[in-house]
This record gives structure tokens, sequence and C-alpha cells, in this order.
């Protein structure tokens, strides 16, 4: 999990909670408000006690514990994404073989969300995700989560829309030119704006 952005959202809780404002916490907690400000921009990563101070000061106490990865999240997904980019230590995968089990983990993942009850939806693709390594399969794991958010109607997770998780130029999904033309006419909205051109029949299970 990116921890900018779990602090982000520890933090915007804490104010919505509370109904605070960025300068009632900051003066609560005994911190500057800019503090406040960029943590909740996700552009700062405080400790763990800064954290746990400024839920301190709105009443509450900040726990840590640990729960079981749900093997088909969007964490989990690019966990392995990851994984199988690098390719197994010892096992020789060659460049075809570790992008064609990436592709697999994306789409595995993809059918996780579309057949998933909608109370369990937001359990798989709030947290952010870690990044693989590799911008354009970062984008594609975003646009796989924003285009089923808007297949259900609700609003994407912050996530992404960071910077990180959009790639240029385009990134067409097969390697065979000829098919590039109908990637791009055929690929879902949410496809094209982070920057992945994959047709729909290619997102599909096989």
């Amino acid at each position: 999990m990116d921890g900018k952005s779990a602090a982000s959202r520890q933090v915007r809780d804490i104010r919505t909670r509370t109904a605070w404002s960025q300068r009632a916490l900051a003066t609560k907690a005994g911190v500057p408000q800019p503090t406040i400000a960029e943590i909740e921009a996700g552009r700062r990563e405080p400790s763990i006690t800064l954290l746990s101070r400024l839920a301190e000061a709105a009443g509450y106490e900040l726990k840590l514990e640990l729960a079981p990865l749900h093997p088909r999240s969007a964490v989990a997904t690019a966990n392995r994404v990851r994984d199988r980019l690098v390719g197994a230590e010892g096992q020789g995968w060659s460049p075809a073989l570790r992008q064609d089990a990436a592709l697999r983990a994306v789409i595995d993942f993809k059918d996780a969300l579309s057949s998933s009850p909608f109370a369990d939806f937001s359990h798989l693709v709030d947290a952010p995700p870690g990044l693989t390594g590799d911008t354009r399969w970062d984008a594609f794991i975003a646009a796989v989560v924003e285009d089923e958010s808007a297949t259900r109607d609700v609003a994407p997770p912050r996530w992404t829309n960071e910077k990180a998780r959009f790639t240029r130029p385009f990134w067409y999904l097969s390697e065979n030119r000829a098919l590039h033309a109908w990637e791009l006419a055929t690929a879902p909205g949410a496809f094209v704006r982070h920057g992945v051109l994959a047709a729909k029949e290619e997102l599909e299970s096989v």
C-alpha cells in the first residue's frame, strides 16, 4: 500500500468525523497547517507518531493491525504483475512469457471485479496498489478499476488519478501494428484516458 495515499485518507477521515478545518486540526495537534495540507494532498508521508498525534488530537486512537490481503484486490494484483514482469528467479522466463503472465493477472483481476458483489467492490479497489515498476501496467490496473467503477456508477478511488497511473505515449496492447486501429477504435474510455489502447475483446477472459 502506498503510505502517502493511506495517510491522506486517514487524515481526511479524521476531519470528516470531526467536521474540523485543516487549521482546526493543526491547532489541536500542535502542528503547522501546511503539514495537514501536504498529507491530505498525498505529497507527504507522515510518521506513525505524527499520524497517531493527529488522531489523538481528534479523540481517536490509531491502531495498526495485520489483515490477510485479498488475493484479487488491486494491491495483490499489482504485486502479482510486478513479480511476473520480473519472472521467477531461475525460471528463465522470456520477455514475451512474462508479459503474457502479467496480462493474465490483470484479466483475472478484471473478472474478479466484474463478478464481485457490490458490497465487496470497494474492499478490492480502495487501497492504492504499489507501483509495478512499469508505468504501462500501473495505468492498465488503474484503467480496469476506473472502467468497472463507471459500470457500477460509483466514483473511482482517488489513487486512479495519480500521475503515475497514466502512460504516454499511448500503449497498444498488441505488438501487431495491423491491430492498432482496431484497438484505438474499440478501447473503453477509461483505458484511453489512462493511455492503454486495448480492444474490448482483448480484455475478456479466454
